[in-house]
């Protein structure tokens, strides 16, 4: 790759994220024309005026052959000196594909290293080969393993991805750390996490989350930048939404070359860490292969990672750059919101998380008076991007707040029809009764054989069905186990996906969930008027009846309990009519 920089052209994917407007801001600083892709028609980056064009490409995560076309047919073009993939959402496919596209214009480190980066079970075992600290692990692919591999693990437990994006019918899915404090907590979550994929079983080490966020050229990092996180969301850890910038650590930067030299790594990455300050431990949490949440802080302290990278990749060196500022503080504004919302509703599991003192939270808020602070979004030179983030912001609380509104409403209606005699005589003039839930395997089908037996005295025709598109399903194992205790044979069982004949054959319908009732409105509007939420019939309930999929067995239990007293409703009902 060779171009000056006037004439240079760079196409920067994943335009929907901040990361991506960093990206383009800084690059149109060195004169080059700036162009965004994306998945989304309005992606934040291409609202600002460092952007020359946007494009909208197939979401990677849905139609992975059709995105690999468009950036072939981009490529093939010849008018971008350089395609930065920005989020693994891209940088994924790209990498899969990598030897059909055979282009040096695409912005990724060498594919064996990125590979093992990408995957956290060959991270931690690297690591381990050069006698970097990392949380005690376990690895896993089936949940028959799960015992075995967590029985020298002490909780709290962390179970991680081994990749990212997992997969599942032919689709990539984005997945996300989640952490457990008891077996069932465990059970539930690594269940969950293997569906897609192998998972990783850790110690929970307590320390700061630090990232160590450099580039390398050929295994030798030539620049190196520290951050330390204070604030993450979700609040049990994840990416930063405050964090400042940091004196360096040595012996965070001593793993870090260590691992870059290993990988012969060549272009960004950031090095993650725990680190205990006051015992000066620490563990490698993992390595990010592309540029990171983070980035606009770097950035702001002077630390121009897009600017070195074009540099490595299209000049051929990185120049002499001065070291970066310590003590700036960078904000990520909607999602800080949303922290300060989780911290007031203390949104957090009793456990590993200590929740920020009303100090601590007042004092960090005060930062946006410094003139240290900055923000990852909003700047006065390019201000449309930061309006659009706030206006946004806005949007979705409003939107949350009218739906919590209308769910009240709704709610209050249920409630009233069940209280007024609306539902008793429904179901008085009914000979079909139908239950629905989301799969038909757990609620709407113990509903279904318990109101067989219950409902046995009248002439009724007993049916049920759920929104999942698949029929013919057993029912979910611990259902017929928990169902049995109350002698309710769950054997046998096939699922039925919910089809009009149904709605409009039925004279009466009771669903498990508010969202189910909204649902078949939305579809079958002239339903609406003969659909009831079982559990409104119970005192002092709000009318859902959780879904206790993949959840702990006392959760089978309760829903159990909701469903039978909901269906004895019924009968109660039907008993009071003449």
């Amino acid at each position: 790759m060779n171009s000056s920089s006037g004439s240079a052209k760079i196409l920067i994917l994943d335009g929907d994220l901040p990361p991506a407007l960093t990206i383009a801001r800084s690059l149109r600083r060195k004169g080059l024309r700036i162009e965004i892709g994306s998945h989304e028609t309005h992606p934040l980056a291409g609202y600002s005026n460092t952007v020359r064009a946007q494009h909208r490409y197939p979401n990677p995560l849905e139609q992975e052959t059709a995105f690999i076309t468009w950036i072939a047919q981009r490529l093939s073009d010849e008018t971008d000196d350089l395609v930065i993939p920005v989020t693994e959402r891209t940088v994924n496919p790209l990498l899969r594909h990598r030897h059909e596209l055979n282009d040096t214009r695409l912005a990724l480190a060498p594919s064996k290293a990125l590979k093992i980066v990408l995957d956290k079970a060959r991270t931690v075992e690297l690591a381990q080969q050069l006698g970097i600290p990392t949380p005690a692990s376990r690895y896993l692919h089936d949940p028959a393993e799960l015992a075995a591999a967590a029985e020298d693990l002490s909780f709290p437990i962390v179970i991680k991805p081994v990749s990212s994006i997992g997969s599942k019918d032919a689709q990539n899915i984005p997945l996300t750390v989640s952490y457990a404090l008891n077996p069932d907590q465990l059970r539930v979550a690594a269940t969950h996490t293997l569906r897609y994929g192998s998972a990783l079983l850790q110690e929970y080490f307590t320390g700061d989350g630090v990232g160590i966020e450099l580039i390398a050229d050929r295994g030798r990092i030539v620049y190196a930048f520290q951050h330390i996180r204070m604030h993450e969301l979700p609040l049990t850890g994840g990416g930063s939404c405050l964090r400042q910038s940091t004196p360096i650590t040595p012996a965070l930067l001593s793993a870090s070359t260590q691992l870059i030299a290993a990988l012969h790594w060549h272009g960004v990455a950031m090095v993650e860490f725990k680190h205990n300050a006051a015992t000066g431990e620490f563990r490698l949490i993992e390595i990010n292969g592309r540029f990171w949440g983070s980035l606009p802080l770097a950035v702001a302290a002077g630390a121009d990672f897009p600017a070195m990278l074009y540099e490595l990749l299209v000049e051929g060196a990185v120049q002499d750059w001065p070291p970066p500022r310590d003590g700036v503080i960078c904000r990520n504004l909607s999602r800080d919101v949303h922290w300060h919302e989780a911290v007031l509703r203390r949104d957090v599991p009793t456990g590993p998380v200590t929740l920020p003192a009303t100090r601590q939270v007042l004092k960090d808020l005060a930062l946006v008076f410094s003139p240290r602070h900055c923000s990852d979004v909003q700047q006065w030179r390019d201000p449309k991007p930061g309006l659009v983030d706030i206006g946004r912001l806005i949007k979705s609380y409003a939107t949350r707040i009218t739906g919590q509104l209308h769910d009240r409403w709704q709610r209050r209606r249920q409630r009233a029809a069940w209280r007024n005699g609306q539902v008793a005589h429904c179901v008085s003039q009914a000979r079909r009764i139908l239950f629905i839930c989301y799969g038909n395997i757990n609620r709407s089908a113990v509903a279904h054989r318990y109101a067989e037996r219950v409902l046995s005295y009248r002439d009724l025709i007993i049916t049920s069905a759920g929104f999942h598109p698949q029929a013919g399903r057993p029912a979910d194992p611990t259902m017929i186990e928990v169902a049995a205790e109350q002698e309710i044979d769950m054997h046998g069982w096939s699922s039925q996906s919910l089809n009009p004949a149904l709605i409009q054959q039925a004279d009466v319908i009771f669903v498990m969930e508010l969202a189910h009732y909204q649902r078949l409105a939305q579809i079958f509007p002239k339903a609406r008027s003969k659909t009831f939420l079982l559990g409104m019939g119970l005192p002092d309930a709000n009318g859902d009846i959780p879904d206790p999929y993949g959840k702990a067995r006392t959760q089978y239990q309760a829903c159990l309990r909701q469903v039978m007293a909901g269906v004895e409703q019924l009968a109660h009902l039907l008993k009071k009519q003449p």
